[in-house]
């Protein structure tokens, strides 16, 4: 079903069940974990940070959205108390984002 707004998705991308982030976590390991669709990940901020500064974003607004290129989109936003999420969308979802936020399908 359609959602009405960049918002009201948002909100239940939000939603998902949080996957938490295992202490001393290697890269490899982070990029499994933050691939699987369905579920939001918990990161830490440089993690954030990372992904921020090494591709301009496809959106930015409430958080930002990354790709690399035609693949589905990978969502990040960090909560009111400093704690920083990603949530790799599905390409259903990528296009349902991407008609909301008014941007163009990752390319």
């Amino acid at each position: 079903m359609p959602f009405p707004n960049l918002s009201a998705f948002l909100t239940a991308l939000r939603s998902a069940p949080i996957v938490s982030r295992p202490q001393d976590e290697d890269w490899a390991a982070l990029m499994a974990r933050t691939a699987q669709a369905g579920v939001a990940c918990a990161i830490d901020e440089e993690t954030y940070d990372y992904f921020l500064n090494v591709l301009p974003p496809k959106y930015m607004g409430r958080g930002f959205a990354f790709a690399e290129g035609a693949e589905p989109l990978r969502w990040f936003w960090r909560s009111d108390v400093d704690r920083f999420f990603s949530r790799q969308l599905s390409w259903d979802e990528t296009k349902e984002f991407c008609r909301l936020a008014r941007i163009f399908l990752p390319s």
